[in-house]
Parts: C-alpha cells; structure tokens; sequence
C-alpha cells in the first residue's frame, strides 16, 4: 500500500517536472537570442579589455579569488579540483554559487524529461557515501532526512543519513546501492562518468553473494534492523518492491537490472573525451534497445563550460552558463561566435568568482552551429604532460602508444585500462610505470609489454629517446593493479574527485596509499578524464 502512494506521488512530480521542461525550454531559447548581448554586458562587469592577459591558475588566479572571497564574507567556501596538476585547485563557491548550480542540473533534467518522453522521472545518482572537500560533496552536503517528496524524487539522498551510512560500513556501498535501487526502482540513474555505473555492475556480477547479503537479511529478517532504517525503507518504496526483495535474496545467480530495478530506462553521464571506452562497457550492462544515454554536459570545479540543448532528437553543448564570459584561445583568440566548423581551441572563461580571462586547460571543437552558438565537443586536456630532464612525455603520445599496445596484446591488456605514472625512487634513475588498471589479475610476461612500449614511445618523442639511450631515464616498468588500489593511492578527496587519465603529473612516490580510505571497492570509483566532470550530483524539487 505504501509503494503505490508513494508510486502516485511520484506520477505528479513527473507531471510537474514535464512542466517544467518545458517553461526552462522557453527559458534557455530566449537566453541563446540574448547570448551576444548577455556577453557584452558581462564583459563591462567584469572589465575584460583587449589587453587583459590569458592566465592560468597561479599566483595571480589565487590572490584574485582571495580578493573576491574577502568580499562574500562568511558565505564564502572552496572547493578542491582533484588536480590534473600536481597540487587541486582551491575555487570559491558561494551559498547563491551553489545554488545557481543545484538550478543548472534541474534545468538540464527537467529538459531532458520533456525532450525524450521519460515517464518515470525518478533520479538515483551514484554519490558518494563519505564527505570530503569536493564541488560535488559541498552539494550533497545536508544534515538528516530530505523533505519527504525529496526522497521520492531522488531516492539517493537517503545515503547521507547516518543510518544509512551504518549499513554502509557493515555490509558494503555496492550491497547498499542494491538494496535503494531494488526498494526504490527509478526511472533514471546519473553518474559524472560511465565508469562508475559500469563498475557497480561489474561489481554485482563478480561479487554477487556479498553484494546481495543485505537484501537477504532485510527479506528473511527485517525486524533486526534499526527502527529508523526501517522507515527511511518506507519512505522510498514502491510498488512490488517485495517481490523483488525476493528475488535477489533467494537468487544465487546476479539479477539483472530490469529484474530489481524495471522501471529504469535512461542513464545520465558524461560523454566527453576519453570515455569511450567505458561507455561502450556501460552499454553491455545497459544495452541501448532499452536503456536511453543523455549526455551530460561538461563542467569542471571552476564553471560550467557547456549547456545541453535538446534539439529535434538531437544533442548539443553550447557554451550558456549564467554569469561566464567564453573566449577561446590557441591558435587564435576567439569569441564563441566567431568559431568554425571543424576548427579546436581551448576554453578561457571570466566570472564572478575572481577568475578573468582563465584559461581552463580543455580543448574543444566546434563540430556545428545552433543559432548562432558553437556546438562543443570536449576534446582532450591541454599540454597534459610530464618531464624529468626534458623529454616532455605528452598524453596525445600516450594515447598513439596505448591504441597500439592494445592492439598488439589485445587478449592480455582485455578489459583494462592503461595509464602512465612517472616514478622517481631513491637511489634509483627516473622512469616511467605503464599501469594496468583492471580488478582481477592475470600472470603473463610483462616485460615484452615494457620494451614495446619504451619503443613506440620513443618513436613519438626524440628526445624521450635521447634520454633513455644517454641512460639518463631509466626503462618503462610495467605493472598491474586494481581499480580500488589505484584510486586509494591517487584520489586527492576520494570518490567524487577522482578521475582516470592517460598521464598523471605526480610521481607515483610521492602518493602513498591511503589507509583511511573506507569500503574500498570498484563502485566506489569514479574513474574519469576531465578536470573534474563532477557535474552538479543534485536533486530536484529540493
């Protein structure tokens, strides 16, 4: 009886997000009319000339978001990036920044509702269970229970509560996100990256007995759990929920999604740069027949650098953010409506929030025109690349090796991922680590992969190959680890920040495993490309 009120509910925020759909449709038409003018009057505020300088995060940068950090007060707090560089960022976020923020993925979801039709509106986003001191953290931040309809409408906020996290910590996130999603059945799953989604399946496929322990004991003991876990269950439930309890608990075998969790039929998730392989992983966990991808649109810890528009069955990104002035620099310095077809160029934003004429980092190419407004597809960071004496090792590099490498040894190197981390151990020269990133492990020789990779590699670079023959680097080491063990070593703030890149700018000494990281698993992992691309991992009708 609880499930179907609560299923009723859900029908009439459905109604009122389409609604809404449609008036912040109306709304983001009206604001690509106004973009020119929007910008012109940006820039005055924010008094950009000809001759202000492109800058990076430095020196400058941080006094200037110091400076405007004074201004807002006691409202004023920051968020760490998890840092291409060597060292995150620190990037001031307002009380009124947050919430302009939290309003961008409504919009963007509300939108998305009208524009492919989704009847069960439902968001389950797969957040973190612990705080730290990420833009995404600071979003998901609140203490207790979410107003009721809350819950209704994003199931996942009931994580926060302590109690919640108690199950957590006794029976593991994985064991806890099958249990929300089984009771809860959305319609809508949300990740900042692919790879998350991906591996909590991957995760229920290998682990299944230990993942879904909690829903046995919840099946044939449910007067055992706290009184306040309990009524949290009740809060989220629907209809046949059950049933589908049964299900999972007296199957030996792992159950598919559309089994505990059918009213599910579209994902949420970053779709830029280099994720394509995690999304084709995803799409046979959810196959494309049944499950609808919507692509997110990119965002980093310092601005939102594109809008999704939803056009006629068709998606684009346009640079739309309230209150950022876009500029687009390398070869040439742009504005956006001043872009080709075809041509790349990284992305320089100003705003409110001390930084001006910043350069990003994030290259970008104009694939079309809507209205006058670039259409952008995130392409690859900028100058990702590390250097001991000189050798400039760059991702693109990287990215030409990798692709060959997996060519070559594509049974060994199957279902893993490949990332290069410079190591300087003491007393012994500098070299490169060439790191496969899978959760379970094969024996095989290694060494042929290290030699193959030392060639390719010096193919591309000369004078990585000047180096390596003067003996001033040593050879490439090769190794294999896991996803958690990885991210235990490089998450900066742990899940919501940490990413997966080609090329990392921190010596693989001077990150020493965390201890203190809990549940380590695979679905803690959020493994990712940009900057961040922890998009805005909110709630409706807050």
């Amino acid at each position: 009886m609880i499930g179907l009120v609560n299923d009723t509910l859900r029908f009439l925020i459905a109604r009122v997000i389409l609604l809404l759909g449609a008036v912040f449709d109306l709304h983001q038409r009206i604001r690509i009319r106004r973009f020119a003018a929007t910008q012109r009057r940006l820039r005055r505020k924010y008094r950009l000339h000809e001759d202000t300088p492109v800058v990076s995060y430095g020196g400058r940068v941080v006094e200037s978001i110091r400076h405007t950090a004074v201004h807002a007060g006691r409202h004023a707090t920051f968020a760490l990036t998890s840092g291409s560089t060597g060292e995150p960022k620190k990037i001031l976020y307002t009380r009124h920044r947050l919430r302009m923020l939290k309003l961008t993925f409504s919009d963007m979801f509300c939108r998305a509702v009208r524009a492919y039709g989704l009847k069960r509106t439902s968001l389950y986003v797969f957040s973190s269970f612990t705080q730290d001191e990420s833009l995404t953290s600071m979003l998901l931040n609140e203490s207790g229970l979410p107003p009721y309809l809350s819950t209704l409408q994003a199931p996942y906020r009931i994580q926060q509560h302590t109690a919640i996290r108690a199950l957590a910590n006794e029976y593991g996130v994985t064991a806890v996100r099958l249990w929300i999603l089984t009771i809860a059945n959305p319609g809508v799953l949300y990740a900042t990256n692919p790879s998350t989604i991906s591996a909590f399946f991957d995760d229920l496929k290998t682990n299944w007995p230990t993942h879904s322990r909690l829903i046995g004991d919840w099946y044939t003991q449910p007067h055992r759990f706290d009184r306040t876990v309990r009524q949290i269950a009740q809060r989220v439930d629907s209809s046949n929920s059950s049933e589908r309890l049964r299900l999972v608990a007296t199957s030996n075998n792992p159950v598919p999604l559309e089994h505990f969790a059918p009213a599910v039929r579209a994902y949420v998730c970053w779709t830029g740069g280099y994720v394509k392989p995690f999304l084709d992983r995803l799409a046979n966990h959810l196959p494309p027949a049944r499950y609808r991808l919507i692509p997110m649109y990119s965002m980093s810890t310092e601005t939102v650098e594109t809008e999704t528009v939803f056009r006629n069955g068709d998606v684009y990104f346009l640079p739309l953010a309230t209150g950022v002035v876009y500029e687009f620099n390398e070869p040439k310095f742009s504005t956006p409506d001043q872009l080709k077809i075809g041509e790349t160029h990284s992305l320089v934003v100003s705003d409110g929030y001390g930084l001006r004429r910043y350069q990003t980092g994030d290259l970008f190419e104009c694939r079309r025109m809507l209205d006058g407004l670039p259409d952008l597809a995130f392409v690859r960071r900028l100058a990702l690349e590390y250097s001991f004496i000189g050798e400039k090792v760059t991702e693109q590099q990287l990215d030409i090796v990798f692709d060959q490498l997996r060519a070559q040894y594509s049974e060994t190197l199957a279902d893993g991922f490949l990332t290069c981390v410079p190591s300087l151990p003491p007393n012994h020269r500098p070299h490169y680590k060439l790191v496969l990133i899978r959760d379970f492990h094969t024996y095989f020789t290694t060494h042929l992969i290290a030699l193959d990779c030392d060639r390719l590699l010096s193919n591309l670079n000369c004078e990585y190959k000047n180096k390596r023959t003067s003996g001033l680097l040593g050879p490439i080491d090769f190794i294999q680890t896991s996803t958690a063990d990885f991210a235990a070593r490089f998450a900066v703030t742990w899940e919501t920040q940490f990413k997966f890149l080609p090329l990392y700018q921190r010596t693989w000494e001077s990150v020493e495993p965390r201890l203190d990281v809990p549940h380590l698993n695979a679905s803690h992992i959020s493994l990712s490309d940009k900057n961040t691309r922890q998009l805005t991992q909110t709630t409706l009708l807050q």
